[in-house]
């Protein structure tokens, strides 16, 4: 028995590490000369971009391959307490860090490069593109852009937010998957800096400057360790205020960030490449547990199903969540609409935290659902909560982790506090 995974990036490789324990064959099918180094690949055009491994995907991504971490940190990931080394600011206020909260930035080139080290010896791995599937009322296999076709028992998309999965299914007669989308026009830009050993910016590793909708120049700043020699820093806006890639605006932008890291960055450290601008057009989701029907046989991952506002973080721990759901459905031999359902459950908790704040920003166009106002009000009272209260802020970074829904929030206990925080307030 064989499957077929379609794109060999983080969503399709960690998907063909769960398949390769219940079929006798995984393929995966990649259009991109995958580098025998870590170093960026034309298929992943935000891959030098700023990445963070949150919680939930650094949990899975252990349980899967348990020597990883150890690798990346001998490869120059550096892991940052954010007790001690790291530091977020909400317009410009401290939030109060939670300890345990391990921040893990990543360079995404050295991510890929060690899990296809640990994956790809044991599947197969095929240069060319999935452009369809053969048929007829069921998948029974794959077209390849070469003019090939290979049969199989098990399809994966992996292929990216640009996913032709909608058209593959219609020339087998079956609908494609609603999509929703959120119109974000958001821009982001990455440089990297000259790092002294051990060096320290303002005795910090690790700091995230978040502009909430309410201010006036909405996004976020980032900076954090590459590796031993080498700072990241990203700087993002929404619309006019996109960044480019003039290294005198980039300065700028630092120098206006609250915290003094930024300053210090691009004051006393050498640049070490160019700025690179990246755009986000819009968040995207497909609904496929609302298909009436849908192919026992055919398995969507990572952005091929959702694609979030790129500054939360979740794109990673999606295709983590992704995976595990896979894993989860193989078990239990369940119709492929329970797996459906649970990419539903993995999606509104990325979706809910995004778009909670994203729908604020005056530019968005997307429909607000009538219950969000109420949504925002209570979104915002557990926010100032969470800077002031630590029951309700460690509860509010394991959503941000995604261990747990947003709608885990609302217990009594967190409604309480919230309550009273604001009262305080």
């Amino acid at each position: 028995m064989r499957a077929v995974v379609a794109g060999g990036s983080v969503a399709g490789l960690l998907a063909a590490r769960v398949l390769r324990d219940w079929v006798d064959e995984v393929v995966v099918v990649e259009p991109d000369a995958l580098p025998a180094s870590p170093v960026n690949r034309p298929g992943a055009a935000h891959g030098d971009q700023f990445h963070m491994l949150l919680g939930q995907a650094q949990d899975l991504l252990t349980h899967w391959f348990p020597d990883l971490q150890a690798a990346l940190a001998r490869d120059g990931a550096v892991v940052c307490d954010p007790l001690s080394d790291g530091r977020m600011l909400v317009d410009g206020r401290d939030r109060p860090p939670v300890p345990g909260d391990r921040l893990m930035p990543i360079h995404r080139p050295l991510l890929e490069w060690h899990i296809r080290r640990a994956v790809l010896p044991s599947v197969r791995l095929v240069s060319d593109r999935v452009v369809g599937f053969t048929g007829t009322t069921e998948i029974t296999g794959v077209r390849l852009a070469s003019g090939a076709e290979m049969a199989c028992a098990f399809v994966v998309d992996a292929t990216g937010r640009g996913s032709r999965l909608g058209s593959w299914l219609a020339a087998l007669d079956h609908p494609g998957p609603p999509r929703r989308r959120v119109n974000l026009d958001l821009g982001y830009a990455t440089a990297l800096f000259h790092r002294a050993p051990g060096q320290r910016l303002d005795d910090l590793l690790c700091v995230h400057s978040v502009r909430s909708p309410s201010s006036p120049s909405p996004g976020v700043s980032c900076v954090a360790p590459l590796g031993p020699d080498r700072w990241i820093c990203t700087v993002s806006g929404y619309g006019p205020d996109r960044p480019t890639r003039d290294r005198a605006e980039f300065t700028s932008r630092c120098h206006a960030e609250p915290a003094p890291a930024f300053t210090t960055l691009v004051d006393s450290c050498a640049p070490a490449g160019p700025v690179i601008p990246y755009r986000f057009p819009h968040s995207l989701r497909r609904d496929f547990h609302l298909l009436p029907r849908f192919p026992r046989n055919l398995l969507p991952v990572g952005d091929a199903v959702a694609s979030f506002n790129p500054i939360y973080g979740q794109g990673i721990t999606a295709a983590t969540l992704h995976a595990s759901a896979l894993s989860s459905w193989l078990t239990t031999g369940d119709p492929i609409t329970t797996y459906l359902r649970h990419l539903k459950v993995i999606t509104d908790a990325g979706w809910t935290t995004s778009t909670t704040e994203d729908l604020r920003l005056p530019h968005v166009t997307a429909p607000r659902p009538r219950t969000f106002p109420l949504q925002r009000a209570l979104s915002a009272a557990i926010d100032h909560a969470a800077m002031t209260d630590p029951v309700v802020a460690r509860r509010f970074v394991e959503v941000i982790n995604m261990r747990i829904r947003p709608a885990d929030m609302l217990t009594p206990t967190i409604l309480g506090r919230t309550l009273l925080a604001s009262f305080r307030r």
